[in-house]
């Protein structure tokens, strides 16, 4: 695997001695792909996540009953993301763009608007699958990510689930159907509506990950 990917910082972390890697959440699609990276490696190297970010949690023993554990924070403020990085503790941090461009330079980092790159990698380098129709289902649907490919592993082949490209179309049809409307000025009430309810298809969609 080629050390400088961002896939290797992520594995590596597991086993190395830095206590910090930051990650640049995009959108909340993107930090479900990360996350299920990070539970990815960290069941692999029998590591525990936690993701309590009480204080009081902050100064107890990385190694406490001889368990292996990292704390993961969400942390977009300035004042509160220093305090967190000055803990001693090994920790995951995924914040908002600006404060990782500000760190980039003095912490191990993870670019997510990379995502592709990081995709590609892991199918494969790590899971060593080649299969350009999986890979691109995952590209377009990240947080699936583990779900697609541990179905390839076990059949050994991979088809793109029907359901998903029905919700897909369903969604291009309605954005199709605003567009229209938009074009050739019709009714404001039906592009409301559709508007909305791409909106309330989306949301829902959303949830079933």
């Amino acid at each position: 695997m080629n050390k400088g990917n961002q896939i290797y910082l992520i594995k590596e972390f597991f086993t190395s001695n830095e206590k910090t890697i930051i990650i640049n959440q995009v959108n909340d699609y993107l930090r479900i792909f990360y996350l299920s990276l990070i539970k990815y490696y960290s069941d692999e190297q029998n590591i525990k996540i936690n993701t309590s970010e009480d204080d009081s949690a902050l100064g107890s023993s990385n190694d406490l009953f001889g368990l292996k554990e990292i704390m993961l924070f969400s942390i977009t403020n300035s004042k509160k993301l220093t305090e967190v990085l000055n803990i001693q503790h090994k920790k995951i941090i995924f914040t908002d763009y600006k404060n990782f461009k500000k760190l980039n330079s003095k912490y191990k980092c993870i670019n997510g608007y990379k995502f592709e790159q990081d995709i590609i990698y892991f199918i494969r380098d790590e899971l060593k699958i080649e299969n350009d129709e999986l890979t691109y289902f995952c590209k377009n649907n990240p947080a699936l990510i583990i779900s697609e490919t541990s179905k390839y592993l076990i059949n050994h082949k991979y088809a793109i689930d029907q359901s998903m490209v029905e919700e897909k179309n369903h969604i291009l049809n309605i954005r199709k159907s605003v567009f229209e409307i938009k074009k050739n000025n019709l009714n404001i009430k039906n592009l409301y509506l559709n508007i909305k309810k791409e909106a309330e298809y989306k949301k829902l969609n959303f949830l079933t990950y």
